[in-house]
């Protein structure tokens, strides 16, 4: 990632969680904030990937992943807030972030949007996300750094997806309760779910570029193939939240999914 020394690193399930964002105490106005961030999950594993959110032992057979990076490029935010007086839907929200912003997924604390939102409840929060080729400068939009090992020995493997990547997730009847309450949409990638359908055997035999394993749209097309598939897919959401001047996450919101898909 040559260019990213301008870039502030901080990371896609890929899964999604709504986890509380904390807030100066200067802000306890009865305001609320609606956040997003990005986490990786599970960069250690053991191959073949067995179709589960639990990350297996490593054995044999095996990937650590030490670097996971995203560009985001734009957030979208779009709610229904319901009337207090007919309750129906009477008001249509919409924001948009743009960045661009390096998300370290190994690393997390960056925060972005930051969106206002109005007490009330909010029959739909929709959020979408994209990480834009043309934003990237020349480097990956999504890029994992590691290491596979086999029986035979241990190799630097990389994973570079060059085409736009696209996520989005809603929640319906979210509270948003006057008393301020920060809401935090933590995008969740689950590294594991990302090889799911690769065979050792495809790493063994895979093509290296200067001794590394590159999975690209030129180096070993059909495993990157299988990974951007996945990476479309892989989300999940749950959701927590946080009154102002609390110093701890509370579980506000049953366990959601999220929507990914690559327009490209």
């Amino acid at each position: 990632m040559r260019r990213m020394k301008n870039a502030t690193l901080v990371f896609l399930a890929l899964a999604m969680v709504f986890t509380a964002c904390q807030k100066d105490d200067s802000k306890n106005d009865g305001t609320s904030e609606f956040g997003v961030q990005f986490e990786a999950l599970n960069p250690r594993f053991a191959l073949p990937v067995q179709g589960t959110l639990k990350s297996a032992a490593v054995e044999t057979d095996s990937i650590v992943w030490d670097t996971a990076h995203l560009l985001v490029s734009t957030i979208k935010f779009e709610a229904e807030l319901k009337s207090q007086l007919t309750d129906e839907d009477s008001i249509e929200i919409e924001y948009k972030w743009h960045g661009s912003e390096w998300v370290d997924l190994l690393n997390n604390e960056l925060t972005l949007g930051n969106f206002v939102l109005s007490p009330g409840t909010y029959d739909e929060i929709e959020l979408k996300i994209e990480g834009k080729k043309e934003d990237a400068g020349g480097d990956p939009v999504f890029f994992l750094g590691g290491t596979y090992k086999n029986d035979a020995g241990s190799w630097p493997i990389e994973v570079r997806v060059t085409k736009d990547v696209y996520f989005k997730t809603e929640k319906e009847n979210v509270e948003v309760t006057d008393e301020g309450i920060d809401v935090t949409s933590v995008i969740q990638m689950y590294l594991d779910q990302l090889m799911a359908d690769v065979d050792p055997a495809d790493l063994d035999n895979a093509d290296p570029t200067d001794g590394v394993i590159v999975i690209s749209a030129n180096s070993n097309p059909e495993i990157y193939q299988v990974v951007v598939s996945n990476l479309a897919h892989d989300c999940r959401t749950r959701y927590k939240h946080k009154h102002h001047g609390d110093d701890d996450d509370h579980d506000g919101y049953d366990d959601d999914h999220g929507n990914g898909h690559d327009d490209d």
